[in-house]
């Protein structure tokens, strides 16, 4: 371990971390999250955290059984979430808008003990549940609890509940118990928890699924106590009295770290809401609840610029602002200092590492690069015979450090290639100048090699953005008549129409720029936004799917 690292008990529970120390520290009147009109207390968050750990345990939960969140972004999130992880659940959350099929994959994938859904989400849950062999799992109650739903679908419910009625052997949605119900029904048992250690599993946080299908990554209980601590808390500063807020929703591994478990460590207020996320609304909640950290992505900030509704001094009380989850190029984060005058804070993490691990600061900023490794973390540049780099040249990224996951959950292959010995192989290219500065190249299955020599497809992109006709745009490699690969530009324009001259002019403006061969061999107009997944990244394997070789 290295000097930087904190240690834990062998006795260990992340919701003791991030909830119950709150309390002990004298902060139970302290506000913990603030959502529509209510202000809810840490006291509160910690009363119905263990009141869903006892009610999970009173309805059978064994140690390490796996607990299913699909929620919007509201405090039952928060109480089912460190809930199941107080009782000694292994716990997983989704995207609360996906479509059923995406909800099928992850319910035969998780095979949950228990689940809750957002009633939002309940009817693509439903029909997926259909699908499943979920239902046949319960044992003797509906172990689907439903939050946001105001009362119970029929009266049968309640006697369903309450006397352990055995399940009917059709399937019935209006079954599912709410939340409010469920979490108030007496324990009919003494209410003991299961004692979990510090490397037990906790959670698993599923990979964005660029190369295939998403996998669960396998954290530990004291996984996201370190991270927090090297980097939340030593490395950015979080503060008592921060407000945060997110546009990124908390099924994301990045936001429930920004926005829950960071101001948690440090007792301060998260402002959570169920609604689009869209600029203006998160403009207008920093506004009205003077937000000091602002988790963001690339594309949330660039939607920020395009918006002429948003005030600059709306952002005023922000002291910095993150952004993750795709690569941010120069360009934009310059103009966007120069619009609101927040700091961002760009960074690099993973599902695999929990969180970021390499990031600028508070202070020490470079737009373009990632900034440098955070203590605690070890990172190396190795080629593809597995020998490091010369300093300046693009290797893969492999990254050390004890919030790394010890495997993908049911995926051999995958666990061997990009989990060697504590190290996350993640096949991302990087480069690290001589002020210990790094920077992102792009994916392994994304760098293009032209003419012999490889070429970032984000390097050409970030070039394109700096043209004031472009929107958005993607680098994919294509081959030309000879069979050669050459850079393919996918671009949605502004309010220019698009023609053959501006493709010239978008090309030509690559090569005044970079090195020739860098530039585009051609320009395609595309008339509607890029697709994304589910992270807000740009789908490059499907691009490649549609327009590449």
């Amino acid at each position: 371990m290295n000097e930087e690292s904190p240690g834990f008990p062998d006795a260990f529970n992340m919701a003791d971390y991030f909830v119950f120390a709150n309390i002990e520290a004298g902060r139970g009147d302290k506000v913990a999250i603030i959502f529509e009109d209510r202000r809810i207390t840490y006291r509160e968050v910690a009363d119905n955290v263990m009141k869903v750990a006892r009610r999970l345990v009173d309805d059978g939960l064994l140690p390490e059984q796996r607990v299913l969140v699909c929620m919007q972004d509201r405090p039952e999130f928060v109480y089912a979430w460190f809930g199941a992880i107080k009782a000694g659940a292994t716990v997983t959350q989704i995207n609360p808008l996906l479509p059923v099929e995406d909800n099928e994959y992850y319910l035969n994938y998780v095979k949950p003990q228990f689940a809750f859904v957002d009633e939002a989400s309940l009817m693509n849950f439903d029909a997926a549940l259909r699908k499943t062999l979920f239902r046949n799992a319960n044992q003797s109650r509906d172990n689907v609890i439903v939050a946001g739903r105001q009362r119970l679908a029929e009266p049968r419910d309640v006697h369903h509940a309450l006397n352990n009625a055995p399940p009917s052997p059709s399937y019935e949605p209006d079954s599912h118990q709410s939340f409010d119900f469920w979490l108030n029904l007496p324990c009919e048992k003494a209410g003991q928890l299961w004692l979990t250690r510090k490397d037990d599993p906790a959670v698993w946080l599923f990979t964005s699924g660029s190369t295939g299908q998403s996998k669960g990554a396998v954290h530990m209980h004291h996984h996201f106590a370190f991270n927090t601590e090297v980097y939340a808390k030593s490395f950015i500063g979080m503060k008592q009295d921060d407000i945060t807020i997110s546009g990124p929703r908390l099924f994301f591994g990045y936001a429930t770290g920004t926005n829950l478990m960071f101001p948690f460590a440090v007792g301060a207020t998260s402002v959570l809401f169920k609604q689009n996320p869209t600029p203006e609304l998160l403009a207008s909640l920093i506004e009205k609840h003077k937000c000091t950290v602002f988790t963001s992505v690339p594309t949330l900030i660039n939607k920020f610029l395009q918006s002429p509704a948003i005030r600059r001094n709306a952002l005023s009380t922000v002291r910095f602002m993150w952004s993750a989850g795709e690569a941010l190029p120069a360009d934009l984060h310059q103009r966007w200092e120069a619009a609101f005058g927040v700091p961002v804070i760009d960074g690099i993490g993973s599902a695999e590492s929990f969180h970021i691990y390499i990031s600028n600061r508070p202070g020490d900023i470079r737009p373009g690069s990632l900034g440098k490794l955070v203590p605690g973390y070890e990172a190396r540049l190795v080629d593809d015979d597995g020998k490091p780099v010369t300093q300046g040249d693009i290797g893969t990224l492999w990254v050390k450090g004890d919030s790394v996951a010890t495997h993908y959950h049911a995926a051999y292959d995958k666990s061997r290639e990009h989990l060697r010995g504590g190290w996350v192989v993640s096949g991302d290219k990087f480069r690290q100048d001589a002020e210990g500065f790094w920077f992102f190249e792009g994916r392994g299955d994304d760098l293009l090699k032209v003419g012999g020599i490889f070429v970032s497809p984000l390097e050409v992109e970030n070039c394109l953005m700096q043209h004031s006709a472009v929107k958005e745009c993607c680098v994919i490699g294509k081959e030309d008549e000879a069979g050669l690969t050459k850079p393919l530009a996918l671009v949605v324009t502004e309010a220019r129409s698009a023609s053959d001259g501006l493709a010239g002019e978008l090309i030509q403006h690559c090569k005044t720029r970079l090195v020739r061969y860098k530039a585009p061999h051609w320009v395609k107009f595309v008339d509607q936004p890029l697709p994304r997944n589910d992270r807000d990244k740009i789908d490059r394997k499907t691009l490649r799917k549609l327009y590449g070789s």
